[in-house]
């Protein structure tokens, strides 16, 4: 092999290396950390045994964001959490507290983008398993996001809706 070739295998090797580290990490500190302020509170607003969701929760959630009582990432953590779950109730739920959160919490937008819920929201969208109205209710937030001049400076957002779409005429063109 020669000395490019395997310098460029081991540049890889590092990345990946690195990358795995801080998943590993971030998962063991999750681990031993034990549940957030944050995240018993968005698990009592996304109970699975809930039918609606409770608005009166959701607000008081995003009242504690914008007073900075609770920390936006560790909320949107928690969500993301939930969405990626598997029981459709919770999902839901998740789904409607996010929607209300980047509605009336300046800071979560960017929270969204940079804690990857976007990529969470797009694999709940793709897997056949998930319950259809929740993922119409993903590509109906993503599309909302998408298409706001007020979240042009995160351009995630429009860049995921462009490919959402592309990926839904694609499928229905071939169904």
């Amino acid at each position: 092999m020669d000395k490019m070739k395997l310098a460029k295998w081991g540049e890889k090797l590092k990345t990946g290396g690195a990358q795995m580290s801080r998943m590993v990490s971030g998962k063991m500190k999750e681990i031993l950390q034990g549940p957030t302020p944050e995240s018993k509170l968005v698990d009592e607003a996304t109970l699975e045994t809930l039918e609606e969701p409770n608005w009166g929760m959701n607000m008081r959630i995003c009242s504690m964001i914008n007073s900075e009582e609770f920390n936006g990432t560790e909320i949107v953590r928690a969500i993301k959490k939930k969405i990626s779950g598997k029981n459709a109730g919770s999902q839901r739920l998740s789904l409607d507290l996010l929607e209300a959160c980047t509605v009336n919490c300046e800071k979560v937008a960017s929270e969204v983008a940079s804690e990857k819920v976007l990529e969470e929201m797009v694999k709940m969208i793709q897997n056949p398993q998930t319950y259809h109205q929740n993922r119409e209710k993903a590509l109906d937030l993503i599309r909302a996001w998408g298409q706001s001049d007020d979240l042009a400076y995160l351009p995630v957002f429009h860049q995921t809706y462009m490919l959402e779409l592309e990926r839904k005429k694609r499928t229905t063109a071939s169904g």
